[in-house]
């Protein structure tokens, strides 16, 4: 998957999809919502302890047979781009996100030991039935 010739796809799946605590470091730097869609099956998806906000980890496992998870493609352009990924913390990071479609476009990941000690909410499907979840 591909932005316009002068933006930069990425896929968001936690606090900075639309309406969430984040979502404004996309739309300030003239982010643009491409669409909402699912992740590829083979995705598991964390609730990262001791982050603030809270934020989700999204690891890829090959072979698992997931529901997909709802996430945001967005459009940045290229210079608003690196500097959103440079202001990632660890342990998230940035790679390739599969998509249900079988296209694939930039987005956050989580490093693999961060999980350990964090709770699995992959079966809720994403990040915004979590939070619900959390506050009902």
């Amino acid at each position: 998957m591909t932005g316009t010739q002068d933006t930069l796809p990425i896929v968001v799946v936690g606090a900075h999809l639309s309406g969430m605590p984040l979502n404004r470091e996309l739309t300030e730097t003239g982010g643009r919502l491409i669409r909402r869609c699912r992740t590829a099956p083979d995705y598991r998806l964390y609730a990262l302890p001791g982050t603030v906000p809270e934020k989700p980890g999204l690891v890829r496992e090959p072979g698992f047979a997931g529901p997909g998870l709802d996430v945001e493609v967005w459009a940045l352009a290229p210079a608003a781009f690196g500097a959103f990924v440079a202001r990632i913390p660890a342990p998230l990071g940035v790679g390739k996100i599969r998509l249900d479609d079988g296209s694939e476009a930039s987005g956050f990941l989580c490093e693999a030991h961060a999980v350990k000690d964090a709770r699995e909410i992959t079966a809720l499907g994403g990040w915004r039935a979590y939070m619900a979840q959390r506050q009902g």
